[in-house]
């Protein structure tokens, strides 16, 4: 029965038919719409301020610090000023004040402890 049948190819192609075929499919395809990649804002900034953030801590935190850790330079020069019978005062006023401290401690340690 397939013994009988002709072997020979039914079907046409037109001539020049895959010449422009790519072209001709493409131009019936409709066009893509570009999309524009959104990024939001804060993920774009948001480095930066943090960044700008740790910096302005440590300035403030550096400032403070240095401001209460910094010696005095008023202090010193009114020092440098003084005659030596000043300055000797002047010591002997701190050796007091030291003592003064220190025996004030003593007492609260003892107030606190009860030690007799």
């Amino acid at each position: 029965m397939l013994n009988n049948i002709e072997k020979n190819n039914p079907f046409k192609v037109p001539e020049n038919y895959f010449l422009n075929f790519n072209e001709e499919i493409m131009n019936k395809l409709p066009e893509k719409k570009v999309q524009k990649k959104i990024v939001p804002l804060w993920r774009f900034v948001g480095k930066w301020v943090a960044a700008a953030a740790v910096v302005t801590g440590i300035a403030i935190l550096g400032t403070n610090y240095m401001d209460n850790h910094s010696p005095d330079i008023n202090k010193f020069s009114i020092e440098s000023t003084m005659s030596p019978d000043d300055n000797l005062i002047s010591l002997e006023n701190d050796y007091y004040q030291f003592i003064e401290d220190d025996a004030t401690q003593l007492v609260y340690r003892d107030a606190v402890y009860n030690l007799e």
